[in-house]
């Protein structure tokens, strides 16, 4: 993981990614024809900026084929039964979704921006600069991925707010 960082401040992208590879047509058939499959191949790894003012609209190719050949390494033959493919650099990120500097967390996941500094430091408990404004998602503790805690953690202390959490927890059955 280091050298993979350390590659991407370098170069713009690891020579060596890590890559999550997720194929959702194992368990979904209707997203390719018969016989084929889809595969999403996803990396962490780049600069939102290239050094030497290289732009990511004329490397993000580079990039990708990088990445084709880190799984072709483990899994050979990969790279011919590729029929077609789809690329967001981090600059593809931002343009088509909207992600500043193409950050799916929504904020660097580095010591000063967790816990309750995250998103910013005074705002660290789900609510936000104005009353009755509440924060979650990527951008709130616990940070980026898929896991809920974010939108649990702050409907908690909405409802805690509201004055409907005790009342909630007092209903619960107990646990024997």
């Amino acid at each position: 993981m280091d050298r993979a960082y350390t590659d991407a401040r370098a170069f713009g992208w690891s020579k060596q990614p890590i890559v999550e590879m997720l194929i959702p047509s194992t368990v979904d058939a209707g997203l390719a024809p018969p016989g084929r499959h889809v595969a999403s191949l996803f990396c962490q790894q780049f600069a939102p900026v290239l050094p030497d003012g290289r732009d990511w609209d004329a490397e993000e190719d580079a990039a990708a084929d990088t990445i084709i050949d880190t799984i072709e390494a483990v899994a050979p033959g990969f790279r011919a039964s590729v029929l077609g493919r789809q690329v967001f650099s981090p600059k593809g990120l931002e343009r088509r979704f909207g992600l500043v500097a193409g950050d799916i967390m929504h904020g660097n996941m580095s010591l000063d921006q967790l816990w309750s500094a995250r998103p910013v430091l005074g705002h660290g408990a789900y609510r936000g600069p104005l009353g009755g404004l509440y924060m979650c998602g990527a951008g709130t503790h616990p940070g980026g991925g898929v896991s809920g805690a974010a939108g649990h953690n702050c409907a908690r202390e909405v409802l805690a707010d509201r004055g409907f959490l005790g009342r909630l927890l007092a209903r619960r059955p107990a646990v024997r």
